[in-house]
This record gives C-alpha cells, sequence and structure tokens, in this order.
C-alpha cells in the first residue's frame, strides 16, 4: 500500500512538473496596444500582404521571404490576442486566436518553401479565421465587408 501511495505522488508530481512546463510564463507581461491597435498595426497590414502574395505568385525569393516575414508577423499577433486584457474569454475567443495562429504558421510554412498552392490555401484558412471572428466580436453577426 505503501509502495502504492508513494508512486501515487510521485506520478502527480510528475504530472504537475509536465503541465508547469507547458504552461506559458505571463509574469510581467503588460499588454499596450488594444486588440483594434493590434489589428491596424499588425494584423490589417501582415494580412493583406499575405493574401497579395497567395493572389499573385512572388516573383522572387526576395518576395517569397516578405511573404513569409508578414505571415509570420500575422502568427504572433494571433498570439498577442490571447494575452492579459485582451483574451475576451478562455472558449472561443481564444480558440479563433488559436485559428489564425495556425493558419498564419501555414502561410509562413508555405512561403518558405515557396509552394503558392499552400500559400493559397493558407490564406484561404487566415480568411476563414478572421471571419469566425469578426462576426461575433467586431461585427455583430454581420458578414465581413457587409454594410452596418
Amino acid at each position: 500500500m505503501r509502495a502504492v501511495t508513494i508512486g501515487g505522488i510521485l506520478t502527480l508530481c510528475c504530472a504537475a512538473s509536465m503541465a508547469a512546463q507547458r504552461a506559458p510564463n505571463t509574469a510581467g507581461v503588460r499588454p499596450i496596444a488594444s486588440v483594434k491597435q493590434l489589428h491596424d498595426v499588425m494584423i490589417t497590414p501582415a494580412s493583406d500582404a499575405v493574401f497579395a502574395a497567395a493572389g499573385e505568385t512572388p516573383a522572387n525569393a526576395k518576395a517569397w521571404e516578405a511573404a513569409r516575414n508578414q505571415a509570420l508577423v500575422l502568427a504572433e499577433a494571433g498570439n498577442l490576442l490571447m494575452l492579459g486584457s485582451r483574451a475576451r474569454d478562455n472558449a472561443a475567443w481564444m480558440t479563433m486566436s488559436r485559428a489564425l495562429v495556425d493558419a498564419a504558421a501555414a502561410a509562413a510554412t508555405a512561403a518558405e518553401q515557396k509552394d503558392a498552392k499552400a500559400l493559397e490555401g493558407a490564406g484561404d484558412s487566415i480568411t476563414v479565421a478572421c471571419e469566425t471572428c469578426h462576426r461575433p466580436y467586431r461585427d455583430r453577426g454581420r458578414q465581413m465587408g457587409a454594410p452596418k
């Protein structure tokens, strides 16, 4: 019985240690920009650049690199949406923000590999991530681009 108890305690300690290693260290993080400011400064320009590269295949290595860099900016902006007071809730907001991160990361990988078809698909996934979040949070149910 004692061996089982010690084994159980060790298992719990190990699991807690692993969970602590996976948990982000947000101590000291102090978000400055609002969600709207993140969109104005990072998300909109980066997504526009990725959409442009997905629509017209980059012509050279420098253009592919620029597309990759903008996709990375977009992915990291998605991470910033999940920090501090920007995170509206721990359910839908986080899921939608992660979807943006994942789609933008796929765009970065596609650009790194100079894969126009994959970049186009990632651009479509970015559009879905954006629209899915904008409807409930920004547009109050309206479709993107619909009149107010």
